[in-house]
């Protein structure tokens, strides 16, 4: 959640909120009440004990879905009970087990399948890939792109079950015989051993080259001979993409219910309080158009709390404790729709750089001082050479000519990809996984090789690591990709770490971090921010990445602090708009030495726990407890009231409920050992 002085109160509530529906046991992430392991009242998924592997519901029909595993479960592959079954390993532990698959078999029936360790089939089958076509038309010349008709050799998936490539088209011209020079076409081609294929079509427009910029076209595409998608006047925003898929053939694709706990136990998800409300939300209306923003602003500067300003969106927290069909298909559709953003950037074939992998992603060792805003041409760095650059943050909302009217920034950067990636193995979520982790360093002001978050606002910090460390956790390790945003992780960590290490404990003995952040003034500072931050970092360390605790655990400890120093500050106030720390002088900046003096700074900008930032203190404390700190049990047990059991603040609409059972993104609960 994020307030500004104005706007303090949550202003995101439309909907109508309902009491939790009972989820059945397969699927269902949590039942715990937000007490840590061994405590009464949890019982969370995910803790100790068995294999790392549970059970999956599936259709009949063809299953193909992701699957993250704990080390030590399975090395060769995984069987989906009895049926054949191929394993598309994308990320492996260091002992060499399976940390992330892509799994596929044939469902003969609805059923409930067990999930073991096996070795994986061999062989593969010559794939007989439907025909496809995209035609773009731009004014009266029409680019048209086509599907080879032979295999790629750029594949996802090979095995005896399921093929699929990808073939990226240049539309050409037949009028002039020529290919249209930024416009891409990318078919990601999936084909069964029956014959059932999808296609999986992204109309790009991201190429770093001169006159790249917005087109406006009339697209129709056909697979198979057969007309499936058609828009007339398309403006095709420059850095932007959009994707639709279609199937081929009579054989059903199986819904699939996934069994969350061996991605809990792995730390590939986090788990979530089964108090979460189950509102489904349908994916429609204009928003949901090709090129649209979906369940997110326009404008994602914005201040105030929303349901995407979370460590995942609310939507995708109730899809995850619920697993509702309906909202699953909204989260896929937000993923979709990531591409809409104006922040994708590949360097153009046979350029000066050749970027990353077959993805040509840009690399900031490649290019160092690239900064992707408008201003940097007359700034002296490094720039992308298409236009229009995107509009800024925090200025007019007014696009100009060709300008996306959706405005990205790092402050309010939501997670849109890595759940759509890690429950389908789809490809396309994969890359925007890539793209968003890759974009908050382009974004970054004075960046260079290192690709250093620093510059940003503590919130932009903080979200943007947090897209960063999942993407590298994740990404195909058979791609450079990985190894590079893996590499620019542990650069962030380090770099945070040499900030905390580098206080003085005699001038600043609370370790007090980040000032000079806030519009409110150099004496303040905000930890809720810091807390964004905190939690970024421990979402790195829990996917295995060294280094940024002793940040981490400087922020921690100060939001402890806060909870455990009664009288002299007192509990009820900790969770502040706004901090009070210091105050500037001619040698730099005074620290505040005692608690009691930060309270006499803060008490004016303190809020109700409920409604405010008692969720963002929680994930801190959270860390306290797992970490065995001195009160940190305590000062939970005091907060878990007024956000957990109360029934006090869910505004617009009922019932009542507690504060937590609202905002779904932010009811994590605790890891067990």
């Amino acid at each position: 959640m994020e307030y500004t002085a104005k706007y303090r109160r949550v202003r995101w509530f439309a909907l109508l909120l309902v009491l939790a529906s009972a989820a059945c046991s397969t699927g269902k992430i949590s039942s715990g009440t937000g007490t840590p392991s061994g405590s009464s009242g949890s019982t969370s998924v995910g803790g100790s004990g068995g294999d790392g592997l549970r059970g999956c519901v599936l259709t009949s029909g063809w299953a193909t879905f992701g699957l993250a595993l704990p080390a030590g479960v399975a090395t060769s592959g995984v069987q989906i009970g009895t049926l054949t079954t191929q394993t598309d390993v994308k990320v492996r532990w260091p002992d060499g087990s399976i940390r992330y698959a892509v799994l596929t078999a044939m469902s003969p029936a609805t059923g409930t399948y067990a999930l073991s360790a096996a070795t994986a089939p061999g062989g593969t089958f010559a794939p007989l890939l439907p025909t496809a076509t995209v035609a773009l038309t731009i004014g009266a010349t029409t680019y048209t792109a086509s599907l080879p008709n032979s295999a790629s050799a750029d594949m996802w998936l090979s095995g005896p079950l399921v093929y699929e490539g990808r073939s990226v088209v240049a539309p050409m011209s037949l009028a002039n015989v020529a290919a249209h020079p930024f416009l891409r076409v990318v078919f990601d081609t999936r084909v069964y051993n029956d014959g059932k294929a999808r296609v999986d079509v992204t109309v790009e427009n991201v190429l770093d080259i001169p006159g790249a910029t917005t087109t406006i076209y009339d697209v129709a595409i056909t697979v198979a001979g057969r007309g499936v998608f058609a828009k007339s006047a398309v403006e095709h925003y420059y850095l932007t993409r959009w994707r639709r898929v279609f199937e081929v053939g009579a054989t059903p694709m199986s819904a699939v219910k996934l069994n969350l706990t061996p991605f809990i136990q792995a730390r590939a998800l986090p788990p979530f309080l089964a108090m979460v409300t189950n509102v489904v939300t349908a994916a429609a209306g204009p928003s949901y158009d090709i090129l649209r923003e979906g369940a997110l602003l326009a404008n994602m500067p914005e201040h105030g709390g929303r349901q995407e300003l979370a460590p995942y969106p609310d939507w995708t927290a109730r899809y995850l404790v619920h697993q509702d069909p309906t909202q699953r298909a909204m989260v896929m559709a937000n993923g979709d729709l990531s591409g809409s953003w104006p922040i994708h950037v590949r360097e153009a074939e046979n350029g000066v750089n050749s970027g990353l992998g077959s993805e040509r992603l840009v690399s900031v060792e490649q290019r160092p001082t690239l900064w992707l805003d408008g201003r940097a041409a007359g700034n002296g760095v490094d720039h992308i050479e298409g236009s229009p650059m995107p509009i800024r943050e925090y200025g007019s909302l007014i696009p100009g000519p060709g300008q996306s009217p959706l405005i990205p920034d790092n402050a309010h950067q939501p997670s849109l990809a890595y759940v759509p990636y890690l429950v389908t193995g789809d490809r396309y979520y994969a890359e925007e996984m890539a793209f968003w982790a890759n974009y908050g360093m382009l974004r970054t002001y004075k960046r260079d090789a290192r690709g250093l978050l620093i510059n940003n606002e503590v919130r932009g910090i903080g979200w943007a690591l947090r897209n960063l460390a999942d993407a590298a956790a994740y990404y195909p390790e058979a791609s450079p990709v990985r190894a590079y945003l893996g590499q620019k992780v542990l650069n962030n960590l380090q770099a945070l770490d040499d900030y905390a290490n580098a206080q003085d404990p005699a001038a600043n003995p609370f370790t007090i971090l980040w000032i000079g952040k806030r519009p409110d003034g150099p004496q303040f500072i905000s930890m809720w921010e810091q807390n964004y931050l905190a939690y970024a970092i421990d979402r790195a360390s829990k996917h295995g990445f060294a280094g940024g605790l002793a940040h981490r655990d400087a922020i921690a400890r100060l939001q402890l602090r806060l909870f455990t120093s009664d009288p002299d500050y007192p509990r009820t106030g900790a969770a502040p708009y706004v901090l009070g720390v210091g105050t500037p002088s001619s040698s730099g900046f005074d620290y505040y030495k005692t608690m009691a003096e930060i309270w006499n700074a803060t008490q004016s900008h303190t809020d109700p726990f409920a409604g405010h930032y008692g969720p963002e203190a929680r994930l801190n404390l959270m860390m306290g407890v797992e970490n065995g700190w001195s009160g940190a049990q305590g000062a939970y047990d005091y907060l878990w009231p007024f956000i957990g059991a109360a029934n006090t603040y869910c505004p617009n609409g009922g019932p009542e409920i507690p504060y937590l059972a609202c905002r779904a993104g932010w009811a994590l609960d605790f890891h067990t050992k």
